[in-house]
């Protein structure tokens, strides 16, 4: 059963996007802020730690980065997928590693030094995280780990339509179907819904589950609500999908501006997707590592609260929820240890834990290099988001 929970991400950060004169700008590790520029380290007390500033401003394309040569690696999305000449990569606040779904490496990734001091009851403290400095988490990068003691990963898919986790009585939420975890059933999951993005990006739909049923076959009926391009609001139950899975596994796919089902294979142009593998039961949104389109989704939310959500790009306050969508994507330690916590005191920041993760550069190969990493700040000099600050050393 694959169990795709809420992740505690925020839904997406407004901020102006710009560019510095190159990918990346080369800092000191010690002495000072994190944006003072040079090339030197302080050899006494962390001989082996590099700096660097991240331009990961895009909102779509990863910038990848070789921790053995200290340097970016300008390549494609298609071509990262093949190659082993990344490690780490970068968009905002997304980090992937070169493994598992995220690339044609062997990458992994372990937490080594969690912060424990900077969460109260799992609850990130706001006094902890805007009085700690680069230079006063320092030492927790330069102490020494043991190796054999973590526990690697490789990144996995992660759905943009997921579940929130909570159980009432024996039944899980699993966002568009319920699990009762006694009698191992499945069921329609009528109380949640999202807020879809075409493929096109152009379009938008508001979804829930209306059926479900699974024996010999999985069958599910999903309702839409569509605001077509160029249109402001949704239009009530205009588009249905009705999906009829083999149990032995396949997929189904739907396209929500013309209210049809389409062939996964041969039309690119599909909004949502259902998939049976196994014992997964999957909702995939045409964007990330699942499609090529301008997809994602927004939620889950209740249907109750239908009346807040009267467009795909505004609130029936007029609050806008444009940039709110996220995409399907592949994560792993640094999305389920976050390095971050955001709105600390109502501000619309982000702040560094300064946890410490280790990163493995071949997990197939034990004389391969490993580093520890950490990461200082989301912002250039001149206080522009989506600038990651990093500092790492070895750590074999």
């Amino acid at each position: 059963m694959s169990i795709q929970f809420k992740r505690d991400l925020p839904k997406r950060i407004l901020y102006p996007t710009s560019v510095l004169l190159g990918s990346i700008v080369l800092v000191a590790c010690g002495g000072g802020s994190d944006g003072d520029n040079g090339t030197t380290t302080d050899p006494e007390t962390h001989p082996s730690s590099l700096s660097q500033i991240i331009d990961a401003s895009d909102y779509t394309e990863f910038t990848y980065f070789n921790l053995n040569t200290n340097n970016v690696v300008e390549l494609t999305e298609e071509e990262a997928k093949a190659s082993t000449d990344w490690h780490i990569g970068f968009r905002r606040s997304s980090i992937i590693l070169n493994g598992g779904t995220s690339g044609g490496g062997q990458v992994a990734g372990a937490l080594a030094v969690s912060q424990e001091g900077f969460y109260q009851n799992g609850e990130a403290d706001p006094n902890v995280f805007l009085n700690a400095s680069p230079e006063a988490e320092l030492e927790h990068l330069t102490a020494d780990i043991d190796l054999s003691s973590l526990s690697y990963q490789t990144d996995t898919f992660s759905y943009a339509i997921t579940g929130s986790g909570e159980i009432s009585g024996t039944t899980l939420d699993m966002g568009w179907y319920n699990y009762d975890f006694t009698t191992h059933a499945i069921s329609a999951n009528t109380n949640n819904m999202w807020l879809l993005k075409s493929a096109a990006g152009d379009s938008y739909a508001r979804f829930s589950t209306q059926t479900l049923e699974y024996g010999d076959a999985l069958k599910v009926t999903f309702v839409f609500d569509v605001q077509t391009a160029g249109t402001n609001q949704f239009v009530d139950n205009n588009a249905v999908f009705t999906a009829s899975i083999p149990n032995t596994g396949g997929k189904a796919c739907f396209d929500f501006d013309n209210s049809r089902n389409v062939d996964c294979e041969t039309n690119t142009d599909w909004d949502v997707q259902l998939v049976l593998q196994g014992r997964d039961f999957i909702l995939k949104t045409n964007s990330g590592p699942s499609g090529e389109g301008s997809g994602g989704a927004f939620g889950p939310f209740l249907t109750t609260e239908k009346t807040t959500y009267v467009s795909g790009t505004t609130t029936s306050a007029g609050t806008d929820i444009s940039r709110h969508y996220l995409s399907d994507s592949n994560e792993g330690i640094f999305s389920e240890q976050s390095w971050y916590a955001y709105n600390l005191s109502n501000g619309h920041k982000l702040w560094p834990n300064y946890r410490v993760y280790v990163i493995d550069t071949d997990q197939t190969d034990a004389l391969s290099p490993q580093y520890k990493l950490q990461i200082t700040n989301y912002y250039s000099d001149t206080g522009v988001s989506g600038y990651p600050n990093i500092r790492f050393q070895d750590a074999n």
